[in-house]
């Protein structure tokens, strides 16, 4: 044991205390940092400049509501605040040549003013957009060289509705006013279930937050596959380089080879949860910070960091065995891109288990190693969580699976790390497991 110790302690001082892993420690704490910073310095700071709409309104009957709403608005707390302005202000101009010329004509036209910078954007009301019944020209479209400034759009939509509506309510005689109070309904609330505590006080429940909800499970299975896939290739490197330079054979005279795989993957292991460790603290710090420690379930990091080391332990060996029989780095990378499919196919469906724990596919990804790696950290990341005997029942068999994995990957070890040559297939891989001697 004292020489399995030796060797995860040399490898795990060579790996933490270089620049580039130092750095992706200090990563969260750059990233709040400059937007601490940014907070601070630009906060006060936005883009001021006017955008200006053109409107051709083909039906004629909405421009002049939607100038007198702009109007409104770039009056209101939106745009102006204790006389200081802190948003855009638009402006709503038409289109002003009648008769309106060809789609093609017009269409070109205002581009051309778009990108010489003489207007913002442009929009058209198609003629059938007014009346109840539509027709095959009832449309608005907007067109803009700024995909990602919404304001404008999401204000032109709301706003023409809203003018349209009234006018309608207007034709067929009544007044919006009086009937929107009788058709108005507030936002739908969601809450987490009520509790009695022991003493038969109630536990008020929780307004859910979905940004959450969502945020937390992936967050956490993202920092699973990131902690897998930044120490796995460490040890694959570490591998084949000392296989490559004969150095695996100067080790092999004092350790045998299941005490130097082993000491490498509890080097790995040790990389793994310290790099996780500051991303865990770095997120309970923030959340303490916000008074929002209830968006995390009581007992997550713990499940967390024990299927991990779970996970680590199984894919960490499974890189170290597979390389320690190739010859060179790209035999080494080859095999390694396909025990990286494994890891990308539980990630890419966390999205269907978020939204449905407790259906077949999460119960299968949460129950099958290595896929209940991420799966079961999904499910315990989302109240109320699966039962217990869920949990330890894939844990079980989570490390059950580790144990396999590591026996199989240090007998091809042991044989791998001294070979030379032909890089062997996977039938040769499969015929060293039951090799003896």
């Amino acid at each position: 044991m004292r020489k399995v110790l030796a060797v995860a302690l040399t490898e795990y001082r060579q790996v933490v205390l270089t620049k580039s892993f130092l750095l992706s420690l200090l990563f969260p704490l750059l990233i709040y940092g400059t937007l601490f910073a940014a907070q601070v310095f630009l906060g006060d700071q936005t883009d001021l400049k006017d955008r200006e709409l053109v409107v051709v309104d083909r039906t004629g009957r909405i421009l002049e509501g939607l100038q007198e709403a702009n109007r409104e608005r770039n009056r209101s707390d939106d745009v102006m605040r204790d006389g200081k302005q802190v948003s855009p202000k638009f402006i709503i101009s038409g289109y002003g040549a009648e008769p309106f010329p060809g789609d093609k004509e017009l269409l070109v036209e205002l581009s051309e003013r778009v990108r010489n910078g003489e207007i913002f954007a442009f929009a058209i009301i198609g003629p059938d957009y007014y009346p109840p019944e539509g027709g095959e020209e009832d449309w608005l479209q907007y067109y803009s060289d700024s995909p990602t400034f919404n304001r404008l759009p999401d204000w032109l939509a709301e706003t023409t509705r809203e003018i349209v509506e009234e006018q309608r309510f207007e034709d067929a005689g009544y007044n919006r006013r009086e009937i929107n109070p009788l058709t108005s309904h507030n936002r739908i609330e969601r809450y987490s279930l009520a509790e009695v505590d022991e003493e038969g006080n109630l536990i008020e429940p929780e307004e859910e937050n979905r940004l959450a909800a969502f945020l937390i499970p992936f967050g956490l299975v993202m920092l699973i596959f990131i902690s897998i896939q930044m120490t796995t290739p460490i040890l694959l490197n570490s591998v084949i380089e000392e296989k490559m330079q004969r150095i695996s054979e100067v080790l092999l005279s004092s350790v045998s080879p299941f005490q130097l795989l082993a000491g490498k993957l509890i080097s790995g292991v040790g990389v793994g949860l310290t790099f996780s460790a500051v991303y865990l603290l770095s997120l309970a710090l923030t959340l303490g910070y916000f008074e929002k420690m209830e968006w995390v379930p009581a007992g997550t990091y713990f499940w967390f960091l024990l299927f991990l080391i779970a996970g680590m332990l199984a894919f960490g060996s499974l890189f170290a065995g597979l390389s320690a029989a190739c010859q060179d780095l790209k035999d080494s990378q080859n095999f390694a891109g396909t025990l990286v499919l494994v890891l990308v196919v539980p990630m890419m469906l966390s999205f269907v288990a978020i939204e449905s724990p407790d259906g077949p596919l999460s119960n299968f990804l949460s129950l099958v190693p290595p896929f209940s790696v991420m799966g079961m950290v999904v499910r315990v990341a989302i109240p109320p969580g699966p039962p217990e005997v869920l949990i330890y029942l894939s844990l079980a068999l989570n490390i059950a699976f580790a144990v396999v994995v590591v026996w199989a990957s240090s007998r091809i070890f042991r044989i791998g790390i001294l070979s030379q040559g032909k890089t062997p297939s996977w039938k040769d891989l499969l015929r060293w497991l039951f090799q003896r001697g």
